[in-house]
């Protein structure tokens, strides 16, 4: 297993086993995701990783098929991984499908 998903399953492995397991085994395996996603984007620990790996992962082929109420479950699983990695402030939150169709002179 790569360094930063090992990082990753460290972290949140107490947080899964606590409270509603289905939900928590759900966030978990989001961040996990999350997590390959930027390890193929060239991050190696939760150090390297930003908002701006949030964007692209929000703008990925995957994500960008997901419902708004899917891509905002994916925004509390991502929010609490900041929140279990100690990172400052809360990561980006993702568009909605309005949103996202809209012309950029519009936005």
């Amino acid at each position: 297993m790569k360094p930063l998903l090992l990082e990753i399953h460290r972290i949140t492995n107490g947080y899964a086993r606590k409270g509603g397991k289905d939900n928590r085994a759900q966030q978990q395996r989001r961040m996990l995701a999350f997590g390959e996603f930027c390890i193929a984007q060239g991050a190696h620990s939760l150090g390297q990783v930003g908002g701006k790996h949030v964007i692209r992962y929000y703008r990925s082929e995957p994500m960008a098929e997901l419902s708004d109420r899917t891509r905002e479950a994916h925004y509390y699983a991502l929010k609490q991984l900041w929140k279990l990695a100690e990172k400052q402030g809360c990561p980006p939150k993702p568009f909605t499908a309005e949103r996202r169709q809209l012309p950029k002179q519009n936005r």
